[in-house]
């Protein structure tokens, strides 16, 4: 049910909204056909604990969850003020009349590594995907040690929340996100969880909570797959070490719940932050009150039975950079592996590229990312309708920087004007490609978080089929990449 609206202002640029719900006023801006709510509270978000759902609706100044420089901030964007009280969500919807069953509802979760982002990073502005005809939610939640921090004392107070925070923020959003889309236009019985990176492998972990089930009816994973989960107690250690670096004993909460939050939170390159990725204990916990089984296990098992799935990566999640030079540096990088996998690996990657940059840039696209995220696909299709795409779109005059990481959110948001997509896209060719593209993929998305089927031109086949979508410059169809590329990898256990 849509409920009143009132507009000031000028209508031809942007409005100012009001909306008016059962739960109190909201206010907001409306500009070309969609209105926008900004700084929603969700939930309260006390040092440690379990969040809260807050009673009612209120709004409060844009924020970010606490973080170090991430990505986004290194490269120029704008990331919000940081505060620890930082549940909130950013709504868009259409300004029309919905449906008789009501907008699609969708909610996305952003990317940064466990560390880093914000659900109101002007990327991430979804004017454009609601103006399709979706109401989007975009919500933050905590990050890094305050989102994901594991502690035997923390265990001891409470079981089901310890090293699991962020996690359980993210439940509460889709909980949110149920109750409120109905004043938005919404349906809160269709709702697809999407995010991209890290939001992507959060996503695929709330499909396999058993707290999730019946919230999500459709799910969309980009550029991050169901294996980024660790064990509780084999972070314990670095928890101690979170502990002492505070300067606080690892069975004092009281002493951790006051310490200053730039000791919990540096923001300097020797941090317990700055780890690799794989190896960080920043992440979703194992725990039989709250997650039981790994989530690739959980798909395997049918837990997300009957939820269609799009799952797809960018083609060169990882571009040739500061890799190794020589095949003995990339030997080098992979001597945590048994040696006969380091020498399977080494071969495989040589055949394939003869510059080792490129190889090892090859493996951890494939090792990290596309290859976990195609293999959802690959186990999701036994239980529900199930999409793969590749995202193979290159920036005219800057192909060499291929098709990476976090590219994707450039065409599918449409934000191109802000940093750090605004220097790729300076050009016309590049500006109206990707422009082009993300109208396609904008349909694509909201067509599959309203039917189930990403439906447009080309109309994509089943993944069983044997196909992904090429989503480019134009858009296609390419036979499934799985083999060649992630084949090794499945064979030897690293998937």
């Amino acid at each position: 049910m849509r409920w009143l609206l009132l507009f000031l202002l000028s209508p031809a640029l942007a409005a100012e909204l009001f909306l008016f719900t059962p739960e109190g006023p909201l206010r907001g801006e409306a500009q070309d056909g969609v209105g926008a709510v900004f700084g929603l509270v969700y939930a309260q978000a006390e040092r440690f604990a379990a969040p809260r759902l807050v009673e009612g609706l209120r709004q409060g100044p844009v924020r970010a969850c606490p973080q170090p420089l991430g990505l986004t901030a290194q490269f120029g964007g704008y990331v919000p003020p940081q505060e620890e009280d930082c549940l909130q969500v950013q709504v868009y919807f259409p300004l029309k009349a919905p449906p008789k069953e009501g907008f699609p509802v969708m909610v996305f979760l952003h990317g940064g590594s466990f560390l880093s982002g914000s659900g109101a990073e002007p990327i991430y502005a979804a004017w454009r995907l609601a103006r399709e005809g979706a109401v989007v939610l975009l919500p933050n939640y905590r990050l890094g040690a305050l989102g994901f921090l594991a502690l035997p004392a923390l265990k001891e107070e409470d079981l089901v929340a310890v090293g699991n925070y962020g996690l359980l923020d993210t439940l509460l959003a889709l909980r949110f996100a149920q109750r409120v889309a109905p004043y938005f236009g919404g349906n809160p019985e269709n709702l697809t969880l999407f995010g991209q990176s890290a939001g992507s492998m959060l996503a695929c972990t709330l499909l396999a909570l058993p707290e999730a089930r019946g919230l999500i009816q459709k799910a969309i994973l980009q550029s991050g797959g169901c294996a980024e989960v660790r064990p509780l107690e084999g972070d314990f250690r670095v928890g101690e070490r979170v502990a002492r670096r505070a300067g606080c004993d690892p069975g004092d909460l009281a002493c951790l719940r006051k310490a200053p939050l730039k000791d919990l939170v540096p923001g300097g390159g020797g941090s317990l932050e700055a780890t690799s990725f794989l190896s960080s204990p920043f992440k979703p916990h194992l725990n039989p009150r709250l997650l039981p089984k790994r989530p690739l296990e959980a798909l395997l098992a049918g837990e997300a039975r009957g939820v269609p799935l799009l799952a797809g990566a960018t083609a060169e999640e990882v571009p040739p950079g500061e890799g190794p030079r020589s095949f003995a540096g990339f030997a080098e990088a992979l001597k945590g592996e048994r040696p006969q996998v380091r020498e399977a690996l080494l071969a495989h990657y040589q055949s394939r590229f003869p510059d080792p940059r490129r190889a090892y840039a090859a493996y951890q696209t494939e090792r990290t990312l596309l290859c976990p995220t195609l293999k959802a696909a690959r186990v999701q299709m036994a239980f529900a309708p199930t999409y793969a795409y590749l995202f193979t779109f290159r920036v005219p005059g800057l192909e060499a920087l291929g098709a990476f990481h976090g590219l994707d959110l450039a065409p599918l948001f449409g934000n191109l004007q802000e940093m750090p997509f605004l220097p790729l896209f300076l050009h016309g060719e590049a500006k109206e490609q990707a422009e082009a593209l993300g109208q396609g993929m904008r349909r694509y998305f909201v067509a599959f978080a309203r039917d189930g089927e990403p439906k447009g031109w080309p109309r994509p086949p089943l993944y069983r089929e044997g196909m992904v979508l090429r989503l480019d410059h134009p858009t296609g169809l390419l036979p499934d990449p799985y083999e060649e590329r992630c084949g090794l990898l499945e064979r030897l256990g690293l998937l």
